[in-house]
This record gives structure tokens, sequence and C-alpha cells, in this order.
């Protein structure tokens, strides 16, 4: 319906297609129509069957309207030269084209040439509101209230079960599911408190995206001794709530990178165990790029003692991270001000 939209340009004709297709009646309608992709789909690591999908749905919002906008994303890596060519396609059809990071801006700006500047922009979950849930349920239950000094770890689902394939999608060099227990029990030897696993992404039984079921498997594997002190928040609140939650630790160490960014912007000091480079370019943001270890190139000794020695600087640099994170709020809010005063 988009394609016979953009074909046969007679009012009349269009009108009807709207009206027989709400799809393009909004995009028809709208003032300003921008593609985001989750902030890291605008890539193939996550297979081509899904990067098409997003093409599609964007292509259609340019032949209806001869254009659209591309929010604060990362741009890259492309494995396949499909996605490649699907990319610059898109992207030099786009305006405003709007990178998350330096090297997406880079990757973004050689697709599109000279001609067109790519701007730069933090994620748009620096300015996400944390919305205390009415009711915090953790297994197992804190009797005394939340106590202080907690550290959140974040078990990404998608990376514990070797990606959608099941067969180390990511070219992990890390084990990634034998990591995590002995990291926790190390945390806890470092700390007198409580660690809590916090899911960021719900899938349920049997999703390979799942957080919460990845978390109690992970949790199985920690020493019966130490299981008291680590407490998993159980599913399901909003991205809001979750960002309250995690607004609760002291640091975190997380693998989902929205909530890595739940941990950042709100100051907490925050070790991102990364399965791509989009890690590297959202710490960098905020001044942070060095507390990115990246699985990909990082085997399981060496990710460990990185991870408890920046548990150890984390006092090092939290004021520093709360002004750039308060910084990079404030240049989102006035970016999406002008974009949005001139649509």
């Amino acid at each position: 319906m988009a394609a016979l939209y953009r074909l046969l340009p007679v009012l009349r004709v269009r009108d009807v297609i709207a009206r027989a297709t709400p799809w393009i009646r909004a995009l028809a309608e709208a003032d300003f129509v921008g593609d985001i992709r989750g902030g890291d789909s605008f890539s193939d690591i996550y297979g081509l069957k899904r990067f098409v999908r997003g093409f599609l749905m964007a292509w259609t919002a340019i032949a209806v309207r001869g254009n659209i906008a591309q929010f604060p994303q990362t741009y890259g890596p492309y494995s396949s030269w499909l996605a490649r060519h699907m990319a610059r396609f898109l992207l030099r059809r786009s305006s405003p084209i709007i990178a998350r990071d330096k090297t997406s801006q880079a990757v973004a700006q050689e697709l599109v040439g000279t001609g067109r500047r790519v701007l730069l922009c933090p994620d748009v979950a620096f300015a996400l509101l944390p919305i205390a849930p009415p009711r915090l349920e953790l297994d197992p239950p804190a009797r005394d209230g939340v106590p202080t000094g907690v550290i959140g770890l974040n078990v990404n689902g998608l990376m514990y079960r070797g990606g959608y394939t099941r067969r180390n999608m990511f070219a992990l060099t890390m084990d990634y599911s034998a990591l995590l227990p002995t990291l926790i029990e190390r945390l806890l030897d470092e700390h007198a408190g409580e660690v809590w696993l916090i899911p960021h992404t719900y899938g349920g039984p049997g999703s390979v995206e799942d957080d919460t079921e990845a978390a109690r498997e992970a949790l199985r594997g920690i020493t019966p001794a130490l299981r008291s002190r680590v407490r998993l928040v159980l599913p399901k609140y909003d991205p809001h709530e979750l960002k309250a939650i995690i607004g609760l630790c002291d640091f975190f160490v997380g693998s989902r990178m929205h909530a890595c960014i739940a941990a950042l912007s709100q100051g907490i000091p925050c070790v991102g165990i990364a399965y791509s480079r989009k890690f590297e370019g959202v710490f960098s943001s905020v001044g942070v790029g060095d507390w990115v270890i990246d699985g990909r190139v990082t085997g399981n000794p060496e990710a460990l003692t990185r991870a408890l020695a920046l548990y150890r600087q984390r006092n090092d640099v939290r004021s520093e991270l709360v002004r750039r994170a308060d910084r990079a709020t404030v240049e989102l809010r006035a970016l999406f001000r002008h974009l949005l005063g001139a649509a």
C-alpha cells in the first residue's frame, strides 16, 4: 500500500489508500516522523531478518512522506553488504540524522557522504524519569526495607543463552554464563551488603530474551552460604520503575545497554559487560569509556579482575559522572526542543 501511495500521486487515490490503511494515514497526517530502532538495531548484529524488517517499516515512511528522521542511536556495524546498502539507502533519505556516540556518527557520515551533517546527541534514555513502583517485590523479600549500599547486577538473557541462534551469536571470548556466579561471589567478598539481580528485558518462560529466568539460573550457581545476600527483583516493571529501582543501587554491573544507561544517567558508577561496540560509545559520552569490559575480546579471568578493580574505584568517578549525566540530559532536551520546534 505504501508503494501504491508513492506511485499514484493522485490526491483522491491517496485519500482512499490512507483511509484503508491506518498506518499510512498516521504517517501522512503526522507533523514529524522519526525512527529510533530501540537505540541499537540500525545494524545487522541481531540478524539480517530483523534489520530488513526495520528497513521496510522505515521505507514506508519515506514512501509516504519522502523523508524520515533518525533519532539518537547506534549505526553499524554491518556484516553483510546488503545491510550496508540498505542502511545507506535509508540514511540518504533521512533528515536529520542523529548518532548517540562518535563512532556511530562517523559510520553514518561515511554512508551519507559530505553533503549532509550527522548530529551527535546523548541517548534518549538519559531523559527518562525514574518513577518508584508502588511496591518493590524481591525474592527473598527484604524485611527491613531497602538496605544501603546495594550492588545491582543486570543479567542479559540474550547473552546468557548465546544470542538468537543459541550458539554464541555475538562471538564472545568470555563464557558469560560461567562468569556471573563467580563475579557475584567475588563482589560479595568485597562488599558487606547485598547484590540485587535486576532484569531489564522480559520475555516469559522459554524466551531467549528473558532476563529473569537467566538471573534465576545464575543464582543457582552461587554458593548456598552466600545466597541469602542475593535478591532477585521480580517482574514486571515498566522502564520508569526499573530506572527508579536501579537508582537505589550504589554500584551497578549491566549487560543490557539501557540498564547501564539507567545507572549512568543517575550518576551511579556502572560497569558494562558488552557484546558489541555500542557500549563503549555510550559510556564514553559521559566520560567512562574505560568502564566497559568487551566480552568479545576479554576472557573470564581478565573480566573478573577488571570488574573488581572498577568496583574499588567507584567513588573516584561518582561526582564527575553526576555532572556529565546532568549535562547529557540538558543537551538531549535542547536538541529535541529544536527539532520539534522546526517540525
